[in-house]
């Protein structure tokens, strides 16, 4: 949470042309056609309730839908279990990015993102940061990732990190 994920992806997408799936989108909108409100205690249980229902993860098979439609470079935003990342590596030959920042600076940008559904208080962000490892298992995945960018600096520097990542991953 609030580590600059989505801000990245966008920052790709606009200067290198990547598609953007967002795979909290995809939660959210099975939370509009439920009628649920988009809380992340109700987005937990429908992660859960629709994958045991459709499959090992509903969310990546949604993605993959969506993947084989679009052309171009694509960027899977919200990666968080490690079925999701090995099945992302196995079908789309994807490469994974931990976008890291430290927890206070994290919070410090959820806080001026001012979305409904983040921690208000320093001590709840981190009891549903755990609470979400255990759930997801994120600390899993983030081992499988390929590379790891820094973003407790701000924008500069992690727009030179994202292009020195980009021309590293496409001169191979």
């Amino acid at each position: 949470m609030g580590s600059g994920k989505g801000f990245a992806a966008r920052y790709l997408a606009k200067k290198y042309n990547y598609n953007i799936i967002s795979m909290g989108n995809i939660v959210r909108a099975v939370a509009r056609r439920e009628k649920m409100k988009p809380t992340r205690e109700n987005l937990e249980k429908l992660q859960k309730e629709y994958s045991e229902k459709y499959g090992k993860d509903f969310v990546l098979i949604e993605v993959l839908k969506k993947a084989e439609k679009m052309k171009g470079p694509i960027i899977l935003d919200g990666i968080r279990k490690p079925v999701q990342a090995r099945l992302a590596k196995k079908k789309l030959d994807a490469v994974l990015i931990d976008i890291h920042a430290a927890p206070k600076i994290r919070f410090s940008r959820l806080k001026k993102r001012g979305r409904k559904s983040d921690s208000k208080a320093f001590d709840e962000f981190k009891r549903i940061e755990a609470k979400e490892d255990k759930v997801f298992g994120i600390s899993r995945t983030l081992k499988m990732a390929d590379f790891r960018i820094n973003n407790d600096d701000g924008k500069p520097r992690l727009y030179r990190d994202l292009d020195s990542l980009i021309k590293r991953t496409n001169s191979k």
